[in-house]
């Protein structure tokens, strides 16, 4: 039996004022469940954040472009979205704008933009969703954005082993 390798990619990019902010726990961003991300794939997870994120400020490095600072608050933002697609949510960027408003709650910004991607099947999704992200033009875009200076990036698991990513990239005011 083999397995089929499949990578789905999208972006969005929308330029938001800060002001009505709602907190992290706003409707529209789901809380994780820690029953549903088990203990085992936590340190997995954590690798292929720091793998993706690692791709990315290499790529831009080999640009010469600032690499991009890797907030915790901003991850944590994009964590409630991959678990919500990694848990039967729909990959979508459906609540594009409720997570943009969670981050101005803690970090005033000018733009914030998303790139989505998941995959199974793969022995390095991290590697997957970066090569995805490269080959289009609009996600290559958000990744060489000099105007963007944070980001945060989030990966879950769903049960039948696809991997979520959500990366999303801030310009502070």
């Amino acid at each position: 039996m083999t397995l089929k390798s499949i990578s789905v990619s999208l972006l969005c990019c929308l330029l938001l004022s800060a002001g009505g902010c709602a907190g992290p726990d706003s409707p529209g961003l789901r809380t994780i469940d820690p029953a549903l991300q088990p203990h085992e794939d936590a340190a997995e997870l954590e690798q292929l954040v720091q793998r993706a994120h690692d791709r990315v400020n290499e790529h831009r490095s080999s640009l010469g472009l600032a690499q991009l600072t890797l907030d915790n608050r901003i991850t944590r933002v994009a964590r409630r979205h991959s678990a919500s697609m990694a848990q039967g949510g729909a990959f979508s960027h459906r609540g594009f704008k409720q997570r943009a408003t969670a981050i101005g709650r803690f970090m005033p910004y000018r733009t914030v933009a998303e790139n989505l991607a998941y995959n199974y099947g793969n022995a390095d999704p991290a590697a997957r969703a970066f090569t995805s992200w490269l080959t289009s033009p609009k996600h290559r875009q958000a990744m060489e954005d000099t105007r963007f200076t944070h980001t945060g990036l989030a990966v879950a698991k769903s049960s039948n082993g696809r991997y979520f990513f959500t990366q999303l990239f801030v310009l502070p005011r």
